[in-house]
């Protein structure tokens, strides 16, 4: 053993997932974003309103659930168990951005547009450069180690409810 480890960078292509909710939650989505706490403000990458880490609600629960059936659905995974690790509302006004990130090592991601205003940015694959036009009830599903960001935004009121998924070991 040399002792020199090498250091590659890939450019894979991988499974990305998009969906127009089924459900009719949108309007008690926005209710529940009126009600949370914007703990998170512009303290994390979210340079914008962001509530708690841990922002659940019967309407983000019937969200998350359809979210977990997708994942388990395409991936053909019946037999694994995912849990929400985290979640939380973003609400992004006129410049308001999230910076470059992934979530490794959590196993999906997700981001829903609850409300995309005219002009209302898009969720941007920093390696392909890939923009995700913000559609509301649209839910984009992606591998937690995909790089991402939101360029800043051009108009007020854009917003997202956005998560990760983790698999519970037996």
């Amino acid at each position: 053993m040399s002792g020199m480890i090498e250091h590659m960078k890939l450019q894979e292509a991988v499974d990305v997932f998009t969906e127009l909710c089924p459900h009719d939650i949108n309007s008690s989505l926005r209710d529940d974003a009126t009600k949370v706490k914007w703990s998170n403000t512009k303290k994390s990458n979210v340079q914008a309103q962001m509530s708690g880490w841990q922002t659940h609600t019967p309407s983000t629960k019937i969200l998350t659930d359809w979210i977990i059936h997708i994942i388990t659905t395409v991936t053909n995974t019946p037999y694994i168990t995912y849990l929400v690790s985290d979640a939380w509302f973003a609400q992004y006004d006129q410049g308001d951005y999230t910076n470059d990130h992934c979530h490794y090592p959590l196993t999906w991601s997700f981001v829903y547009f609850v409300k995309s205003p005219p002009n209302s940015s898009p969720l941007v694959f920093t390696t392909t450069k890939y923009a995700v036009p913000p559609e509301e009830n649209r839910v984009v599903i992606f591998p937690g180690c995909v790089r991402h960001h939101v360029p800043p935004n051009q108009s007020n009121g854009r917003l997202v409810y956005a998560g990760n998924l983790k698999i519970l070991m037996p």
